[in-house]
């Protein structure tokens, strides 16, 4: 796929995870945070499309790229983290599909080639984005002299990834080669051609967050809370009007809890569905 596809894919699958509403706890068309909004996330996705274009041209690693991404938010004003996971995961995706092969064994190849400069980038690239992620003993993205204890250890980006797989959806997903992003594009196809674009796209992020506490929610506030959230999530799904998730939207806003991680698998979903033609594209 040429590289002006794979990026309006990508922008598209942003938008697409943006807008769609109820999504409980996260920005969407309906409603804002009090320190940032929709509009804020429409420039954040904006501002990675050359991004994107580059990583499916095979111009810059995977770390560059994700380091270029978080500063291209400064060319629109962006103080605060909007899109941080989801280039951490669809950055990859995109230098796949710029390539000839199919797409997960593409994207196989491209977590495996990653280095320790990779891994340099990313943690630069995590501090300027200013992202939560749980607190860990080793290697924290915390730890202000990082620098010296990655490129010390030689550890690849695929590498310190792995340590991360207990605690971080984000990381998992590199860990495991995508598996369930690839599980998720295939069930976005199906919901959507169930309910629609938008009640589909709701029902599979409810879906997946029931499955699988968000990481950012437990970075922010613990596991036990992170737990409720994936029940209520549950429950929610039960309700045919997505009357349960407006519900849980309108507490969660209020809690200021956010699910975030989930959001960013969403997108990343959506892009691999997009590159495959499935419903997403209608």
């Amino acid at each position: 796929m040429n590289s002006e596809r794979v990026a309006q894919c990508a922008v598209l699958a942003m938008l697409f995870e943006l807008s769609s509403s109820p999504k409980p706890g996260n920005v969407d068309r309906c409603h804002d945070f009090s320190d940032i909004g929709f509009n804020h996330f429409l420039k954040s996705a904006v501002s990675a499309y050359p991004i994107f274009r580059k990583a499916a041209n095979g111009e810059g690693s995977v770390g560059s790229l994700i380091l270029e991404g978080v500063q291209a938010w400064k060319t629109w004003n962006l103080g605060s983290n909007t899109h941080f996971g989801s280039l951490v995961l669809m950055i990859p995706i995109a230098i796949a599909a710029g390539k000839p092969n199919e797409l997960h064994k593409e994207l196989e190849n491209v977590l495996e080639k990653t280095s320790v400069i990779d891994a340099i980038d990313f943690y630069s690239a995590f501090g300027k984005a200013k992202a939560r992620v749980v607190e860990v003993d080793s290697f924290s993205l915390n730890d202000q002299n990082w620098q010296e204890a990655v490129r010390e250890s030689g550890k690849t980006l695929l590498e310190l990834m792995g340590l991360s797989t207990k605690h971080d959806i984000v990381a998992r997903e590199w860990a495991t080669n995508y598996e369930r992003s690839f599980l998720l594009a295939k069930r976005l196809d199906e919901q959507i051609s169930r309910y629609g674009q938008n009640d589909g796209v709701v029902r599979t992020f409810l879906e997946a967050l029931a499955e699988v506490p968000d990481s950012l929610i437990c970075a922010k506030f613990g596991l036990e809370v992170a737990q409720k959230v994936s029940k209520r999530a549950g429950e929610a799904l039960l309700d045919d009007t997505l009357g349960k998730a407006r519900e849980l939207d309108t507490d969660l806003l209020a809690a200021d809890i956010n699910p975030g991680s989930t959001a960013d698998l969403i997108a990343a979903s959506l892009f691999i569905s997009l590159l495959g033609g499935g419903r997403t594209q209608v």
